[in-house]
């Protein structure tokens, strides 16, 4: 198991609602992280492979950081 890790804040200081992150490739949506009042969030991962990170708010356009490459360190 590995884990990513990110601090997601919107412009006005605000952490952001959610973190989406997706396969690159397909465009699947993997898992959903709620970041905490300062805007850190984590994401948990098993498998080798790309990923993109999408910050949205409520009443903004999603923000896509990537692509990521996730590497599971055995």
């Amino acid at each position: 198991m590995a884990k990513i890790t990110g601090r997601a804040k919107r412009f006005d200081s605000l952490p952001v609602d959610y973190v989406l992150l997706f396969a690159w490739k397909t465009g699947k949506c993997l898992g959903k992280s709620i970041p905490d009042a300062a805007g850190n969030w984590s994401f948990d991962y098993d498998t080798n492979l790309m990923v993109g990170v999408t910050y949205v708010s409520d009443g903004c356009e999603p923000i896509t950081h990537g692509a990521y490459e996730l590497v599971l360190n055995k």
